[in-house]
C-alpha cells in the first residue's frame, strides 16, 4: 500500500470519528462554543523575507476572529484555547482566487519551547499566552510554524462572559509571530480584536484551513493531509439551531 492510500486511509478513519463525535455533539466535534469579534491584521514583514506575500510585505488586513475553548470544559477548569482569524483575499493581486475567497489562519494554546509549540497546552487566560498553528506550513522551500502572542497588557479569565466583558474596554492585541521549525520566533505583525463579541449564534461562521488557505503559504506535511477529511466530514453536521446548507465561500464552515 502507496503512501496516498495509507493516509486515504487513516484520513477516511478520522474523518468517520470526526463525524460521529460531531452528530454526539450535534455541532462542532471541538471548540462548541466562542465569541466571535472583529480582527485587524497590521503586517510589518519579517527582517528576514521568507517567500509568502503574508509574511513579508506590509499590510493592513480586516476581517473576523473566533476565540474559543477546545473541549468545552466549565471554565474554571483549563482549556485548549483557538483563535481562529479570517480575512478576505486581494483576488486581483492572487492567482487562482475569485472576489469572495477568504483566508483562514487556526490557532491553539501550545508551549513555548521548540518541542513545547509542536504541543496543545491547556491554559486558564486568554491571555497573556502562546497560540501557536502546531503544524508547519510551506514558505518557499522553507517550513515554518505561525503563531500570535497575546500581549501581558491585557488578561482574562478563559471563560466567554470575562472575554466579552474585556473586550468592551479595548482592543485585544496579539503579536503575529513566525519560526522555522527549530529556530527562534520573529515577529511579522500586530493583531487587535475588537468588540463587539457576539455569541456563534448571532454570528454563524466556520473555519476550514484546508479550503481557505493563505496564499504563498501551503499546509505542508502528512497531518495537514490529514486534516481535509476530517473537517470536511465533521462540518456536515449544523450546529445546534444551524440550518443544514452547502459550504459557503463567504462563511465557510468548521
Amino acid at each position: 500500500m502507496g503512501e496516498g492510500q495509507v493516509i486515504s486511509a487513516v484520513g477516511g478513519g478520522l474523518a468517520a470519528v470526526g463525524k460521529a463525535a460531531a452528530r454526539l455533539r450535534r455541532g462542532r466535534p471541538l471548540h462548541p462554543n466562542g465569541l466571535v469579534l472583529r480582527a485587524t491584521l497590521r503586517l510589518q514583514g519579517c527582517s528576514r523575507p521568507l517567500g509568502a506575500a503574508f509574511l513579508d510585505e506590509p499590510a493592513t488586513l480586516t476581517g473576523l476572529a473566533r476565540l474559543s475553548r477546545a473541549a468545552g470544559f466549565p471554565s474554571p477548569l483549563p482549556d485548549i484555547l483557538g483563535l481562529a482569524v479570517r480575512w478576505p483575499v486581494d483576488a486581483s493581486q492572487t492567482a487562482g482566487r475569485a472576489d469572495g475567497d477568504v483566508c483562514d489562519l487556526l490557532l491553539a494554546t501550545t508551549g513555548h519551547t521548540v518541542l513545547g509549540r509542536r504541543l496543545l497546552r491547556p491554559a486558564r487566560r486568554w491571555a497573556p499566552g502562546l497560540y501557536g498553528s502546531v503544524l508547519p506550513y510551506a514558505a518557499g522551500p522553507r517550513r515554518v510554524l505561525l503563531g500570535a502572542i497575546a500581549r501581558s497588557s491585557w488578561s482574562a479569565p478563559a471563560n466567554l462572559d470575562a472575554l466579552a466583558r474585556r473586550v468592551e474596554e479595548g482592543p485585544l492585541p496579539f503579536d503575529l509571530i513566525v519560526a522555522p521549525l527549530l529556530g527562534p520566533w520573529q515577529r511579522f505583525g500586530l493583531l487587535d480584536l475588537t468588540g463587539p463579541a457576539l455569541p456563534d449564534s448571532a454570528e454563524p461562521i466556520r473555519f476550514d484551513p484546508v479550503r481557505h488557505p493563505i496564499p504563498g503559504l501551503e499546509p505542508a506535511g502528512v497531518f495537514q493531509r490529514l486534516r481535509e477529511p476530517v473537517y470536511e466530514a465533521a462540518q456536515q453536521v449544523p450546529d445546534r439551531g444551524e440550518a443544514p446548507s452547502s459550504h459557503t465561500t463567504a462563511r465557510g464552515r468548521r
